[in-house]
């Protein structure tokens, strides 16, 4: 059964360790320069995400067993490298985005693997649907972590990393109703440490003598294949549906709506506050579409239990 209670302690601890870790290495200089901030993010998502799991008393195998182990001990970990690699002045773009490509392409298949799609013998995919799959999967991967990067650059800011943070820790109750509660949690420490590390790092660019210039994409693309990885599993592994899972992944493309005249010129709290707006509307409407009946099902179900009566 779900326990609130140890979710709000990973929660909590995921947000201090990282929050902390960032503080900690801001003393270390006067002015941070982008290649800092850009290792600051991804160091405190790593050892943030690292301490919830570990509150959260789960035991990884090698080599990972599940979908979610090899989420958890492969594919956060590679984008964790890719990102860190990727802040370094000396990296060409072209080489950060080869290798983000790459593990657009691969993720997929890396999350199904040795799973009954693949090798099972009664739900086994053919070799075209295989490939329909996987492409699919990848394209959309690809084009949320370029569109999302893209606008964190053209417009920087907090509100790009907290609507992911949102969406994702709705894609993460989300999932937890469809059945498949282990994988649901592990939105949790991402959602927590997606939000403490944004804010934080930004403060410290802010207050800095000489203040750097605040990219965020190193966030995003770490949260964008976290939450594209959590919706697959629980597709593919839990009960979700097709189209709820469509629906919370693009769910983070409406900030791009605040691109137009109308938000473009306005101030920054004023575009950050439109872009959460949105993205809590539809996450929201995607979850009471989709999951409501659910409850109202196993209300139901509950009550009638209740109302059978003890053959004692």
């Amino acid at each position: 059964m779900p326990d609130p209670l140890l979710y709000l302690k990973a929660t909590a601890t995921t947000a201090i360790v990282s929050v902390v870790l960032i503080l900690t290495m801001a003393k270390s200089r006067r002015s941070p320069g982008e290649t800092w901030l850009n290792s600051a993010c991804v160091l405190g998502i790593g050892f943030g995400l690292f301490a919830g799991y570990h509150v959260l008393s789960w035991r990884l195998a090698w080599p990972p067993s599940n979908g979610l182990d090899r989420l958890l001990t492969i594919v956060l970990p590679a984008a964790l490298g890719i990102e860190l690699v990727a802040g370094f002045q000396s990296v060409p773009r072209w080489l950060a985005w080869l290798f983000r490509l790459s593990l657009a392409a691969t993720a997929s298949r890396i999350l199904l693997h040795d799973s009954v799609y693949l090798t099972g013998t009664d739900g086994r995919w053919a070799l075209p649907q295989t490939a329909t799959v996987l492409l699919v999967s990848g394209v959309l991967l690809a084009s949320l972590w370029s569109l999302l990067s893209w606008l964190s650059r053209r417009s920087p800011g907090v509100s790009i990393p907290f609507a992911l943070g949102l969406t994702t820790q709705c894609a993460g109750v989300t999932v937890m109703m469809a059945g498949y509660i282990k994988g649901g949690a592990a939105a949790f420490p991402l959602t927590a440490t997606l939000v403490a590390v944004s804010f934080a790092v930004w403060l410290v660019a802010r207050q800095s003598e000489t203040p750097a210039k605040f990219d965020t994409s190193p966030i995003v693309g770490i949260g964008v294949v976290g939450l594209f990885s959590l919706l697959f599993i629980g597709r593919f592994f839990g009960e979700l549906t097709t189209e709820s899972t469509l629906a919370m992944l693009l769910a983070p493309l409406l900030s791009w709506v605040t691109e137009i005249p109308l938000f473009r010129n306005r101030k920054p709290w004023i575009v950050g506050a439109a872009r959460l707006t949105m993205v809590l509307v539809a996450a929201k409407r995607d979850f009471d579409r989709d999951m409501a009946p659910l409850l109202v099902n196993r209300s139901a179900a509950g009550l009638a239990t209740l109302d059978t009566p003890d053959p004692n």
